[in-house]
């Protein structure tokens, strides 16, 4: 298992059943280190279980503001004999409609991106929306470069002006929309304007009043069924409550006890059923799914599924058929696939399987394990070795299969692989208040009371544990190392909170002091140091004795050069790799594959003393036995 096989995974999202309830499209995203980019592919299968086919050819995957690959829901036609999507080809972003027995073709183009669009109930026009053309957009770049930037709240000044990303090749400008870290590029904020077109083959129509195709919510808190009923989740904090309100039969409310579970997350209606399925958390981006004939005093558990966690901004895992549930899956150990679920029996069969091949050499052992205070982690094993191993934790999302965690940066299997156990942990909450330090101060214990249980089962050494982070957990991973975590080696991959963040970001009109004042109550440095030396590890480096190593986008990377160069000065075992035109999420899939074996190399070295033997790797080598030596790079004279 190596680090390209993680980064060339192929990633399933977005099924989508059609109108008649008998097809359902998916998209699949293709990473490929060779082109240095990630490519879209639509497919088309039946519920019926006849295997899924490739019907079009999906474009460039667009990057969002984050660094993530954005998702898409297609629009079927009402006669589910075709659908139409968004892709990105030749520069520009189009509707494309494909049709059974002809493919897929483009249909409009505008001399702007198309940033959304909708069919009408009789699908005979399309409306989409548009904002600033390719063209202004590509002056006002050429403008701000030749002119200069004024700087105002939408300017990061950590991110190069000429341009912070690779789109299509082609290096492009970002702005902040708000007081958070995702970006838009320059003229994002141009006015909208929508356009109607006669959708084919409707050659001729002319467009009158459009009224939209009615859209409705297949999961949720609050799921209209065919025939109008309405179920309602309401969510306290110990307790759930699912109504069920006809509109000429009054309220039922169900009393089993799934329906009252406080882990209760949607539910959905079974199509042609008088019955509800309930989705409930079941830690690690696995969800319960329960039956609940409406009216009877019990549910029935369906099935398990697991594969990514519910957002509000983000596709369904599942589909919901009359008698099967088409789901995209992904388990530790099983890299993603599309299965079909029945709901009556619960048997599982697969649809669609990218990869396969990957699967069958994934040769690791993994637990579930519940943690002090209601937490749940992953604990991935090498398979073949007994007694107790290295072990590196992570507190984040390790949602479906083990690739790398939230980030994708942690080469979770390939470490198993080199006899290092991994702990993943769900994220923590902290006290009612406490904000950051109080959330990282719980994740600090709670790790220390994990690993003590797993030594004292003789499953890790204690001597021998390291600790990765990625956004809010490279923040926990620095808190640990500064308050005596006993950790033998860390990596992080986002840039770290500093005097500096603060003024580059918090130009007034922003927002981002609001922002940081809730999640740290902290105030700017010069008004409130006291809390400046607990919230940035800037003044703290005399307490960090553990060898370090910092993959981070350049972006972000400015925050952190204070750290990072007072470390240095300390004599301190750390590194700082940089990588360009990257954001938050690095998405660029060579980047990617470097991050990965950086830390599979810097785990292995402190963790197992094992170097990679590849001669151009004989330098970091060098470096790094000087830092185990205590020799680090000269300490100037102060």
């Amino acid at each position: 298992m190596t680090a390209a096989d993680l980064v060339e995974i192929a990633e399933i999202s977005g099924p989508t059943l059609s109108p008649d309830g008998t097809r359902i499209i998916f998209r699949v995203a293709r990473p490929s280190l060779e082109k240095g980019e990630t490519r879209l592919e639509w497919y088309v299968g039946a519920v019926d279980g006849t295997p899924p086919q490739l019907a079009a050819d999906g474009g460039l995957a667009r990057i969002d503001g984050a660094g993530l690959v954005s998702d898409q829901t297609p629009v079927w036609d009402p006669d589910s004999r075709g659908f139409r999507f968004l892709a990105y080809r030749e520069g520009a972003a189009t509707i494309w409609h494909w049709r059974d027995g002809s493919g897929a073709r483009e249909e409009v183009r505008n001399d702007a991106d198309i940033v959304d669009f909708a069919l009408s109930a009789d699908g005979m026009t399309l409306r989409y929306t548009v904002g600033a053309t390719r063209a202004e957009v590509q002056e006002a770049e050429t403008r701000a470069y030749e002119d200069g930037v004024l700087v105002d709240a939408s300017v990061d000044l950590n991110q190069a002006l000429a341009g912070g990303m690779i789109d299509d090749g082609e290096r492009i400008m970002l702005r902040f929309p708000g007081p958070w870290f995702d970006r838009k590029r320059i003229l994002w904020d141009a006015p909208r304007r929508a356009v109607e077109v006669a959708a084919t083959p409707a050659a001729g129509h002319s467009p009158t009043i459009f009224e939209a195709a009615p859209t409705r919510v297949s999961q949720g808190s609050r799921v209209v069924s065919a025939n109008g009923a309405i179920a309602t989740v309401q969510r306290e904090a110990a307790s759930a409550r699912l109504t069920i309100t006809h509109q000429n039969h009054g309220t039922i409310t169900c009393k089993a006890p799934a329906c009252r579970s406080p882990k209760m997350l949607a539910a959905a209606w079974r199509p042609d059923h008088d019955s509800v399925l309930l989705f409930l958390d079941a830690g690690s981006a696995r969800e319960d799914v329960w039956e609940w004939r409406v009216g009877s005093p019990t549910a029935r558990k369906v099935t398990t599924t697991d594969g990514a966690l519910r957002l509000s901004d983000r596709p369904l895992r599942c589909a919901i058929a009359r008698d099967a549930m088409l789901c995209i899956e992904a388990r530790p150990l099983i890299p993603p696939r599309l299965v079909r679920i029945m709901v009556e029996t619960g048997d599982r069969s697969i649809l669609f399987e990218p990869n396969a091949a990957l699967a069958r050499r994934v040769d690791a052992h993994v637990m579930p394990l519940e943690l002090r205070g209601g937490y749940s982690a992953i604990f991935l094993r090498p398979r073949h070795m007994k007694g107790p191993v290295p072990v590196v934790v992570q507190n984040y999302h390790c949602a479906g299969f083990l690739k790398g965690g939230t980030g994708e940066e942690l080469p979770m299997l390939p470490l198993a692989e080199h006899g290092i156990a991994v702990l993943c942990i769900d994220p923590f909450r902290g006290p009612p208040g406490s904000g950051q330090e109080g959330t990282y101060e719980l994740a600090r214990t709670v790790i220390a009371s994990a690993i003590a249980e797993l030594a004292k089962s003789n499953l890790v050494d204690p001597a021998k544990v390291g600790i990765a982070g990625f956004s809010h957990s490279s923040g926990v991973a620095l808190w640990a190392l500064r308050n005596g975590g006993g950790f033998a080696a860390a990596t992080i991959g986002t840039g770290q909170i500093s005097p500096h963040y603060f003024w580059t970001n918090a130009v007034p009109d922003r927002g981002f002091e609001a922002m940081l004042k809730d999640y740290w109550n902290i105030g700017d440095p010069d008004k409130d140091p006291g809390r400046w030396k607990i919230a940035s590890a800037v003044d703290d480096v005399s307490a960090i004795d553990t060898p370090i190593l910092m993959q981070l986008p350049d972006a972000e990377a400015p925050w952190t050069a204070e750290f990072h160069t007072k470390l240095k000065r300390a004599g301190k075992p750390a590194e700082l790799v940089v990588y360009a035109d990257e954001l938050h999420n690095k998405y660029q899939p060579r980047h990617k594959r470097a991050v990965y074996e950086r830390n599979l190399d810097w785990f292995r070295f402190w963790l197992t003393g094992e170097e990679d033997p590849a001669p151009g790797k004989s330098t970091q080598y060098e470096r790094w036995r000087h830092y185990r030596a205590g020799q680090s790079l000269p300490v100037p004279a102060r």
